[in-house]
């Protein structure tokens, strides 16, 4: 009876270690759905202790200038994870062409 209780407790303490949104995952989420290019991620202070914030430095800096936020509501899975940041287009040099009719 001990041992089934100590097995009980034991995959209770590793659920609940488990249970955080780790910085691969992030790097995956920037990796496959943008073109960020992350040069450098960093954890910043979230609002609750439910849910992450990430800024990640891009190489990308024309799309990303400022860089990219995630946030993510949940931490126990990642797929709550949703990228803030808006792509910028910089339509300058689209101004430089002459119009056609």
């Amino acid at each position: 009876m001990r041992l089934a209780l100590t097995g009980v407790a034991a995959y209770a303490c590793a659920s609940a270690a488990a249970a955080e949104i780790h910085d691969y995952m992030i790097l995956r989420l920037l990796y496959l759905n943008t073109s960020c290019g992350v040069d450098h991620l960093e954890r910043l202070e979230s609002a609750t202790p439910d849910t992450r914030r990430f800024h990640a430095k891009c190489r990308d800096v024309a799309t990303f200038p400022h860089g990219i936020d995630v946030i993510c509501t949940d931490i126990v899975d990642d797929r709550s994870c949703k990228v803030t940041t808006d792509p910028q287009s910089f339509d300058s040099l689209e101004l430089l062409r002459p119009r056609t009719k």
